[in-house]
């Protein structure tokens, strides 16, 4: 993983993670959404590229990826309308995030397959934070619900109040930052095993 995708990580996580609530149930809602506009995006890139947009491709990308949003917003008040007013704004965050992975931060346009395969590395990444989250600052695992969200409770969290911390927005920046070190030390530890291997093949 070289330091541009990190970029993307770090760009991803503070536009989407941070700001949504500290709940696995709307954390899968998002990744669901995520993974969609990532993937019906992608595929729209690919037929943008047979026609001569120019400057104007990024723009004609944008709106389609508004679109996409607003779409599945509508969807998800047919599944549960609690959810979808609970979440508020922060439905509209995962387009930044499928803006940063394919515009921004990308060499060159995706392939729908290529795009996929990153939205999904960072999708277990998320899933992993909300349900950490979830956990240390509720003491609950919950899941989405038509009616709202369902929860299995393990422990009372108001009863520890380092645990409760996660349940804020500094929580959130403190789980992200200690995520981010635990990836960066598992990928340098990867690189020296690596590069030792090379080493001795080449001895």
């Amino acid at each position: 993983m070289n330091k541009r995708i990190y970029f993307i990580f770090i760009a991803a996580s503070f536009a989407l993670l941070v700001s949504a609530s500290g709940r696995l149930a709307y954390g899968l809602v998002l990744i669901v959404e995520m993974n969609l506009l990532v993937l019906a995006s992608a595929s729209f890139a690919a037929f943008v590229r047979r026609f001569e947009f120019g400057n104007l491709r990024k723009v004609v990308m944008l709106l389609f990826v508004i679109f996409a949003t607003v779409l599945f917003r509508q969807i998800l008040i047919l599944f549960s309308p609690v959810i979808a007013l609970t979440l508020g704004f922060v439905i509209f965050l995962p387009p930044v995030s499928v803006f940063l992975f394919g515009n921004v931060f990308a060499e060159r346009t995706p392939y729908p397959s290529d795009a996929l395969r990153q939205s999904l590395v960072f999708s277990a990444f998320a899933l992993v934070f909300f349900f950490l989250r979830d956990l240390l600052g509720f003491g609950t695992i919950s899941f989405p619900m038509p009616n709202g969200i369902g929860e299995a409770r393990f422990f009372d969290a108001r009863s520890t109040a380092f645990c409760s911390l996660f349940a804020s927005v500094p929580g959130a920046l403190l789980l992200v930052v200690l995520c981010m070190a635990a990836l960066l030390t598992v990928q340098r530890k990867m690189n020296i095993i690596e590069k030792s291997e090379g080493e001795y093949e080449i001895g």
